[in-house]
Formats: C-alpha cells, sequence, structure tokens
C-alpha cells in the first residue's frame, strides 16, 4: 500500500510500490522513480458520482500517479495533513483535498443527508455549496489547511461547535446543526462575528483549521 509522510508542515511524500494515487491538479512538486501522471475523471467513483460533481459544483482536478517510487505534494504553501480512513467515511470539503490512494472510493454527498435541513443550512452559511466529498475504506488522505489542522474528539456527552468556515471534514457516526447566534446586536454592528455554528454529536472526530478561509 502506498506509505504517507509528511517531509514538513506543507509538503507530502507518497512512497508508490506499483500503486496508484490521487491527488489535486498542479499539486505534484517532484517526484522519484518509474511514475507515470494521467489525468483522472472517475478517481475511484461510478459515472453516477462523477456526474454529480459537475451538477453540483463539487468538482475537483485530480491527477493519478502509478508505479514505483516517490511523489512530493504541496499546494499554494498550505500546510499538510494525513487523516487515516479505517473502513469510515471521511466527509471532506473539496478545496480542503489534497491526496488520496486508489483504496479509497470517493463520492459526493448532500449536506441534508448529514443533519436534514440544518446540513443544507451549514452549506449555505459556510459558502462551501450544499455538498461535500466522500472518501470511503480503508487508506490514507492527505488534507490542506491554514495552519495546522486540528481533530477534535466528539463524544456522545461532548459535542462539537465549529465555524462553518473553520470546518475541513469530519469522520465517524456524527449529526450536525446549526446553532444561530441572531440578535438585534448583529444588524447594528455589535455582534461577535459569530453569528452561525455548527453543533456536532455523536461519535467521531472534526477537524478545523486555525483561521476562517
Amino acid at each position: 500500500m502506498p506509505v504517507y509522510q509528511q517531509i514538513n508542515e506543507k509538503m507530502l511524500e507518497v512512497k508508490l510500490g506499483n500503486e496508484e494515487v490521487f491527488a489535486r491538479k498542479g499539486a505534484m512538486v517532484s517526484y522519484q522513480g518509474d511514475v507515470a501522471f494521467s489525468r483522472s475523471f472517475l478517481a475511484g467513483q461510478g459515472v453516477q458520482s462523477l456526474a454529480m460533481r459537475a451538477v453540483t459544483n463539487e468538482g475537483y482536478a485530480l491527477m493519478s500517479a502509478r508505479g514505483t517510487g516517490s511523489v512530493f505534494y504541496a499546494q499554494g504553501g498550505l500546510f499538510v495533513s494525513i487523516v487515516p480512513v479505517r473502513g469510515e467515511t471521511f466527509y471532506v470539503e473539496s478545496d480542503s483535498l489534497l491526496a488520496f490512494d486508489a483504496r479509497l472510493t470517493a463520492g459526493t454527498m448532500f449536506l441534508g443527508n448529514q443533519g436534514g435541513v440544518q446540513g443544507v443550512v451549514r452549506g449555505m452559511a459556510s459558502g462551501q455549496g450544499l455538498f461535500t466529498t466522500t472518501l470511503q475504506g480503508t487508506g490514507e488522505v492527505a488534507i490542506l489547511s491554514d495552519g495546522n489542522a486540528i481533530g477534535l474528539p466528539v463524544t456522545s456527552d461532548v459535542p462539537v461547535f465549529v465555524d462553518p468556515q473553520a470546518y475541513i471534514g469530519h469522520t465517524g457516526q456524527l449529526s450536525s446543526t446549526i446553532v444561530t447566534d441572531l440578535n438585534w446586536k448583529t444588524f447594528v454592528g455589535q455582534a461577535s462575528g459569530e453569528s452561525y455554528q455548527v453543533k456536532f454529536t455523536g461519535q467521531g472526530t472534526v477537524y478545523i483549521q486555525a483561521s476562517e478561509r
């Protein structure tokens, strides 16, 4: 299986042993060995999922790297974190996705399925749209963030509240609801600026970044 290793906070090395890895187009900065690159349209998805991505604007241009050697990835000086996915689903915003290997199945999820109407509100509040990318199975995912990404554990006793713009993704059995802090101060410029938060409950991990891009 591919081996993911962080060279530093902003660069990822993926070691391939006659395997395949997918990464966002333009993220490859160097490689060693016998590796072939090609444009990837499906990247582990079915035709139906690909069509949904095109319709929902949850698309991301991917390149496939296959062979034996090492490939180095980076993107715009953003920080890189490796998230292990172990027989579950990782929900991630497409603009935070750097790379993942072919063992994972990619798809697109309607946010309404992650908290009903509240999931739709989360997408509207965050400006990230009503759909998100899913990666399912067992493998590794590399994500991008402003500053080091932080994984916050969510338990049945301890929910987590997240600013929608700071949200990167989540794993586990989680439900999301929007919590609003709208009052008269919001409309006269005296609010804290945190009018919307997403409340995650259940069992899992929520990944956030140290800014609101």
